[in-house]
């Protein structure tokens, strides 16, 4: 069975095109020939165009207002980076700056405790490491023989007495406190020059205090009475504040008094100390 294609009945495009063109081109031509024709034509347009070309000049602007906006936010958030990154160094610097301070705070303080002691030369010293106790009963110090330090040079910090060393390492020595259970200190009252000893007590320093004893029966000491190390110490450089004296009793048997003595040293925050380098001329034990 034979097919027969169907007749075309439609126009081509492209003279659609050329037709609208000459269209466009007369009515162009016409319009400026006879203006007044027009002119219902023009204000119908007008009447229209006129509050889309408002309505898209306000989108615009308001496209234009968002698109600063966002501008702005980038811009702050970027300084707002930037600002942070200033404040962390600036935090970090304060840091930097109070540690310095602190530093030299404890500095000074070493200063004017070996001025306290001219007589005596001395070396300063960091403490590394301590015991567990939570008060520096003993203690390590960054010098050792190295650095000329020997066994039962004394030990300040604050205003007065910390302990004696008691061990030398090359480049370390450790010490150990007058609050140290094991440890005895032949002292003198200030004013009364009577002779006591001072016994470390890690359960009374828990209070404030370490414990003095053998104070004379007919001694006149009262509280806040200084203590100092005595001539007597075979250990202890003499003229060494140790502490102040309070509740003083007399003992059971009315042969002598025993007191709690306050330490000059905060033996919980210690950080830097002084070592004497000069010995006791008798080095024996106590």
């Amino acid at each position: 069975m034979n097919s027969r294609k169907k007749p075309k009945y439609g126009i081509e495009p492209k003279y659609i095109l050329m037709l609208c063109v000459m269209l466009c081109l007369m009515l162009i031509l016409f319009s400026y020939r006879f203006p007044r024709f027009f002119d219902p034509v023009r204000k119908a347009m007008n009447t229209c165009l006129v509050p889309m070309q408002k309505g898209i000049h306000v989108v615009g602007t308001q496209i234009d207002d968002i698109s600063a906006k966002f501008d702005d936010i980038d811009a702050l958030r970027e300084e707002n980076e930037q600002l942070k990154r200033e404040l962390t160094e600036l935090r970090d610097r304060n840091e930097m700056l109070s540690q310095d301070l602190y530093d030299m705070e404890l500095y000074k303080q070493l200063l004017e405790l070996d001025k306290t002691y001219p007589e005596y030369a001395k070396v300063g010293a960091n403490i590394i490491a301590r015991d567990t106790s939570g008060f520096y009963a003993t203690f390590t110090i960054d010098k050792g023989s190295e650095n000329g330090m020997k066994v039962d040079m004394n030990v300040l910090a604050d205003n007065g007495l910390v302990g004696i060393i008691t061990e030398v390492g090359r480049n370390y020595s450790i010490v150990r406190s007058i609050i140290d259970d094991y440890s005895y200190v032949s002292a003198t009252i200030m004013k009364t020059g009577d002779s006591c000893v001072v016994c470390g007590s890690l359960a009374l320093l828990s209070k404030g205090f370490i414990k003095v004893r053998d104070i004379s029966a007919g001694s006149q000491a009262k509280n806040n009475y200084k203590v100092y190390t005595s001539e007597l110490s075979k250990k202890y450089l003499p003229g060494l504040l140790i502490g102040y004296l309070s509740n003083i009793t007399t003992e059971a048997d009315s042969m002598t008094k025993v007191a709690y003595l306050t330490p000059v040293v905060d033996f919980e925050h210690l950080s830097t100390v002084l070592v004497i380098t000069q010995l006791k001329e008798s080095v024996v034990k106590q």
